[in-house]
């Protein structure tokens, strides 16, 4: 018997085989176990087992899914994953219609489904999420399952890669004059807010600052996302670039100050034992992927965030509707 319940305090190896099987349809089984699994999702003091939702047949969990109040009255879908079986399947599809229902319920009118760069909900760096590109195009099940519910693609993201190891910067004379005239200073980043701390506490987040010889304000800034040792959710050996800024006036120099610090930044990685970059970037920022691509990075992966409006709640009579938008029959 399909039962749709609350996470409890039992799942954590279940959900945790779930993720890796899940994943390992269409990719190499990711690096999670239950210890991480439960560092990346159940550990944050945000974590609300109502909204972790799990499907489970006669008592084994098949499926389970993870949701957050967004902005704009929108739920954030973090996580949809379920087993690769048709028990799995009959699973997540009922997951999903409760999941939608208890949207609803809580007065949310819209669904994203999927990680950006700009997510705080503990994935990033939890493998294979990286710093997000949405839902995984090659995740054949899951955008089939979530296109057959009515969600649209809102956006296309890129994941960029980067190997430290043997590096070579790209040589010209601009790279040459910030070698000679300039300086790299190096910050560890405090978050903002209590729930931003929240979410990335398993990152050790280091800004590196390009700055003059006489001072000022520096000529670009990056923040680099390494993995904390002691709670290991996102691999040692890999790192994501996150804030890029620069306050030149001037496009052309801001461009050749921030690509000139990221390429001096990898080899200082490559000295760490970081063996990798990573970045994501939506489609439409054509300019960030030229820059990318100039600094030998590679597109390694794509994804896409995709979005529902939910705005049907009863019919004319007041009856109530499914998340289908057909009346509910009386066992529902």
């Amino acid at each position: 018997m399909l039962e749709i319940r609350p996470f409890c305090n039992s799942d954590p190896p279940r959900l945790a085989m779930l993720w890796v099987i899940h994943h390992a349809v269409y990719r190499p089984a990711p690096a999670v176990t239950a210890a991480v699994w439960e560092q990346a999702i159940a550990s944050r003091h945000f974590f609300r087992p109502d909204r972790l939702l799990v499907a489970a047949d006669d008592g084994d969990p098949v499926a389970w899914c993870q949701w957050f109040d967004g902005a704009d009255q929108t739920a954030n879908l973090a996580a949809f994953c379920f087993d690769a079986t048709p028990a799995g399947e009959m699973g997540a599809t009922a997951l999903l219609e409760e999941l939608q229902r208890q949207v609803i319920a809580a007065g949310l009118t819209d669904m994203l489904a999927g990680i950006e760069k700009d997510s705080r909900w503990g994935y990033q760096g939890l493998d294979p999420i990286g710093q997000g590109i949405g839902i995984d195009v090659a995740d054949d099940r899951t955008n089939q399952l979530l296109e057959d519910a009515g969600f649209d693609e809102r956006q296309r993201i890129d994941r960029w890669e980067v190997a430290t190891s043997d590096y070579r910067p790209p040589v010209n004379r601009e790279m040459l004059q910030f070698r000679r005239g300039t300086r790299i200073e190096t910050a560890t980043v405090t978050t903002e807010s209590l729930r931003e701390s929240a979410a990335m506490f398993h990152f050790e987040i280091k800004r590196y600052r390009l700055v003059a010889p006489g001072g000022g304000k520096p000529l670009a800034e990056i923040d680099i996302w390494l993995s904390d040792p002691d709670i290991h959710v996102m691999a040692t050996h890999q790192s994501i670039l996150g804030r890029v800024a620069s306050e030149v006036d001037d496009p052309q120099s801001r461009e050749a100050a921030i690509r000139y610090l990221i390429a001096s930044v990898i080899p200082i990685l490559a000295e760490k034992h970081v063996r990798a970059m990573h970045r994501s970037v939506s489609i439409d920022c054509l300019d960030e992927a030229t820059r990318l691509s100039a600094l030998k990075f590679r597109r390694t992966g794509a994804g896409r965030l995709l979005t529902k409006q939910l705005l049907l709640d009863h019919e004319p009579n007041g009856q109530p509707l499914n998340v289908s938008g057909h009346p509910l029959s009386t066992t529902e």
